[in-house]
């Protein structure tokens, strides 16, 4: 199949816009493809639109190539919102009535934006290397997905959830502001950072080591889990109870990194940074005095994320659950972390010595 007819090819070449080549253009479409299938499973309306075929605003995810060599090359997500808002907000930008300030049009970008978002988080969960179009396109809207994701995305997954997850869950039991004597007593400011303090040093200190393209996505990583946590918080929740200061938590992590080159010489990963945090803000919790957090509190919060990693290595083969014990075992002993080797029979990732000991001995 010819997806570039030659002479809109060359005539392409002319001006300076080449087109990639035909095999590069067939893997892009079939990436699109398997794009267009993810959305569908995880229930979004999504359709293809194939080249030199009429644009049709058909609500939903529109999934397309863009064939023009260049850092926006590849495969596109964009949203389209029902017929009846945009027609609305059609309606407010024609040139004789053109009014931005009217509400519909800010509700049309606030829910395309929240789509946008939406379809982001799916397609990490899925597998795939996504990041918003207008870092590789200021005009571009929507999402470029640059391709699969390597085998080890998906550890990194739900390492940086852990992460993000135990921070959130401390900090959600704040101690309350009302003097209401019958409320709980909650965590005080101070005793919030005992907890959440090597964690969060952990991140930062372990940034510097990384590699400037290693620390940039990273910092998308946080970013794209706790859009996706938030809007989970708030469909279960609601708006007013959903507290907006998990959006903030990604650029609370990686400030200090911005400020400071990495360290050069050193060969830390992703992973093993997550890896040593999220030991980090386990061992605090878990060994915390009682006049920091109740007891109970404490056992709840770490049994809540470590459950919530053990539901996910159950979607994943053996060797992401060996990786990771693997990873832990070498993370042991890091800075501000309380635990020896078996850190992973603590949070029943690993079976213990004794568990493991057969029966006629």
């Amino acid at each position: 199949m010819t997806y570039i007819d030659p002479q809109k090819r060359a005539n392409a070449e002319k001006t300076g816009s080449p087109h990639a080549p035909e095999e590069v253009i067939a893997e892009w479409h079939a990436l699109a493809t398997s794009v267009c299938r993810a959305l569908q499973h995880a229930g979004l309306p999504a359709h293809v639109q194939y080249p030199g075929t009429p644009v049709v605003k058909e609500a939903g995810a529109c999934v397309h190539v863009d064939t023009v060599e260049g850092p926006a090359a590849g495969v596109h997500v964009g949203w389209n919102a029902g017929e009846s808002l945009t027609e609305a907000v059609h309606r407010f930008m024609q040139p004789d009535r053109l009014d931005l300030r009217e509400p519909v049009i800010a509700h049309g970008t606030q829910i395309v934006a929240l789509m946008d978002e939406t379809i982001r988080s799916v397609l990490t969960l899925a597998g795939f290397r996504t990041r918003d179009a207008a870092e590789v396109n200021d005009l571009a809207p929507g999402t470029h997905v640059a391709g699969r994701q390597p085998r080890q995305w998906y550890i990194e997954h739900i390492l940086a959830e852990g992460v993000l997850g135990l921070i959130a869950a401390v900090r959600s039991r704040r101690t309350p502001s009302g003097a209401d004597p019958g409320e709980p007593a909650g965590i005080s400011a101070e005793g919030m950072a005992r907890l959440t303090g090597p964690g969060i040093r952990t991140v930062q200190d372990g940034l510097h080591r990384l590699t400037n393209d290693d620390r940039q996505e990273l910092a998308r990583v946080f970013r794209r889990l706790a859009g996706a946590m938030y809007s989970q918080n708030m469909a279960y929740g609601g708006f007013w109870k959903t507290d907006r200061s998990l959006l903030e938590l990604p650029d609370e992590l990686c400030l200090s990194a911005e400020a400071q080159p990495a360290v050069s010489g050193t060969s830390e990963t992703r992973r093993q940074v997550l890896a040593a945090a999220y030991m980090a803000l386990i061992g605090s919790i878990t060994t915390a005095e009682a006049d920091t957090v109740d007891a109970d509190d404490a056992v709840e919060i770490a049994e809540a994320w470590t459950g919530t990693l053990l539901k996910r290595l159950k979607q994943a083969p053996d060797e992401d659950r060996q990786e990771l014990i693997r990873l832990f075992r070498e993370e042991t002993g890091s800075a501000y972390t309380v635990f020896t080797s078996d850190f992973p029979e603590f949070i029943g990732l690993a079976e213990s010595a004794t568990e493991r000991r057969p029966e006629h001995e």
